[in-house]
């Protein structure tokens, strides 16, 4: 990465030299004409990842950085607002980065705002790069072939984490060459991407730091027709995220060049032929979610998490409709009200595309565990079901979460954890994002996260805090006990990405998903030093908030 900085002054003088001072009628029109009310764009405050680890106020800075130099009225992107719990920070040995996600939508990204600052937080410099002007740099045959590379892998990577997405299209040929696994229209899946802080390189404003996931290829060695082979073709690769802050005032206005041309170094770089299956809009890398097109390279693509919590609702209640398992499931329940002992078993197909149930598993004598096998020989298991006794409450518990997770993760056909509480209700929880199902025990590990002396969430941990918090304020507000643990529960699983979806059968047999928001509201105090506080309130939704 040192020598790529080396070279990296010879390129952005040129890049700045061909292209710093090129407004064009359109960018010079949004300069008059903001379709945004800028007032309101350093009021989205949340308390997720608006600090570093320093407990630095960058919302304040950039805020007050505006009101000097007036920087968002000279922005490319006059329509998108900031979604500031997406916000990145970079901690560099003498700089800091910030990567802000802009969105007009709220469901796409419209820019991304880059600002670094000096090692007193002090801002040095401000740049925005909406879709438009994205495009315009990948597609052009007069800038770099590195640069483009790592300007569209830092939209990946700042659309993966702001909105989940995995899937990308139209990728230049000359980019990410071997990494595509339709290289017609230039689609790209990756997924689990992190970063390194061992990797951050710093030269003047710029920041790089190194970017690893796990990109998907059809065939077992990347060539050839697909032969679906699935989770050996996910390979680990590597890229440069660039917070790119280039020196000089003006925001660099690439002119159109989509169409052709050779790339930098001479290596040939087309626009591909544009994508069928590309998301309305300006954000011309995403593949639209209700394209479901199965072309030659037999990938389908996903749902989103929102679409299918409905379609795995509608699917678990299927499962309990079949005969063999509600049947089943009847015999279980007897007693249900005053048993002090969990039950469970686990359903499936067999061979022949029949549906089977494993005996009635007897869980321990605390009252409070059954443990469902992930497996049996005579059927392929597609999910488990159990009892909540008297001595628990009736909503999912961690320790339900952690073991769904288990049984997921040695049999990933194991897709339904289902509960039946002691007073008559029914949940279950489903997959709704399998990257984040398989990613969340490795970022928040049970050992850690999980308190086995009250099958909940260890309190001292942040999604325990929040947990604890949320019931509290339920509570307060007059629901039950049951209630309160409920609604907690769900925030939590949405907040932290878990992966799934909690949803409680309705009185016509349907599984209604559960969601829930925080909301922090500003309340005056009065004081000309600190002018308001922030307080923290929750609200039971119909929209759904998944990622």
């Amino acid at each position: 990465m040192t020598k790529k900085m080396i070279s990296w002054l010879s390129i952005l003088t040129v890049f700045l030299t061909l292209f710093g001072s090129c407004h064009n009628e359109d960018f010079a029109n949004s300069e008059t004409n903001p379709q945004r009310n800028n007032a309101n764009f350093f009021k989205h405050i949340n308390k997720g990842g608006i600090n570093a680890k320093s407990g630095v106020d960058y919302i304040s800075i950039l805020e007050a950085y505006n009101r000097e130099k007036d920087f968002l009225s000279t922005i490319p992107d006059q329509k998108g607002m900031p979604i500031w719990d997406k916000m990145q920070v970079v901690d560099a040995e003498n700089a800091t980065g910030l990567m802000i996600p802009l969105s007009d939508d709220n469901e796409t990204m419209s820019s991304v705002l880059f600002a670094t600052l000096d090692d007193e937080n002090s801002i040095i410099g401000v740049r925005d790069y909406d879709n438009k002007l994205l495009e315009n740099i990948v597609y052009s045959e007069k800038i770099d072939k590195d640069f483009r590379e790592q300007m569209f892998y830092t939209f990946m990577y700042m659309d993966n984490k702001t909105f989940g997405n995995e899937d990308f299209t139209n990728i230049p040929k000359d980019l990410f060459v071997g990494k595509k696994y339709n290289n017609e229209y230039g689609r790209m899946r990756i997924k689990n991407l992190t970063t390194s802080t061992a990797t951050i390189q710093q030269n003047g404003k710029m920041i790089w730091l190194q970017s690893c996931g796990v990109y998907w290829q059809c065939s077992h060695h990347g060539e050839g027709k697909c032969d679906n082979c699935m989770a050996k073709c996910h390979v680990n690769i590597c890229y440069d995220v660039v917070i790119s802050v280039p020196d000089g005032d003006a925001t660099p206005q690439i002119p159109n060049t989509s169409g052709g041309g050779d790339g930098g170094g001479g290596t040939p770089g087309p626009q591909p032929p544009k994508d069928p299956c590309t998301q309305s809009g300006t954000a011309f890398y995403r593949i639209s979610q209700q394209c479901s097109e199965n072309d030659d390279t037999g990938i389908v693509i996903d749902e989103t998490p929102c679409q299918k919590i409905i379609t795995e609702n509608t699917k678990a209640k299927n499962l309990l409709d079949q005969a063999v398992i509600a049947a089943q499931n009847t015999i279980m329940k007897i007693g249900i009200s005053t048993s002090t002992i969990e039950k469970g078993f686990i359903f499936g197909k067999d061979a022949s595309g029949n549906y089977k149930t494993s005996n009635i598993i007897l869980g321990d004598s605390s009252g409070a565990q059954v443990d469902l096998p992930p497996t049996h020989t005579d059927f392929t298991a597609e999910g488990g079901i159990h009892d909540h006794t008297i001595k628990t409450y009736e909503v999912p518990s961690t320790g339900d979460i952690y073991w769904f997770m288990q049984n997921n993760y040695q049999n990933p056909n194991f897709d339904y954890y289902l509960i039946n509480g002691a007073e008559g209700t029914t949940y279950a929880c489903v997959v709704t994002n399998q990257s984040d199902f398989d990613n969340f025990p490795l970022t928040h590990p049970p050992s850690q996260y999980f308190s086995s002396e009250d099958n909940a969430w260890n309190p001292t941990k942040d999604i325990g805090k929040d947990f604890d918090l949320s019931e509290k304020y339920f509570k307060d507000i007059g629901k039950s006990d049951e209630e309160a643990k409920e609604l907690a529960m769900a925030f939590v699983i949405g907040k932290y990405n878990t992966g799934m979806g909690l949803s409680k059968k309705d009185s016509n047999g349907n599984f209604q998903p559960i969601f829930v928001k925080e909301i922090e509201i500003q309340v005056p105090t009065g004081n000309t030093a600190f002018p308001f506080i922030v307080v923290t309130t929750y609200e039971k939704i119909t929209d759904c908030n998944l990622k």
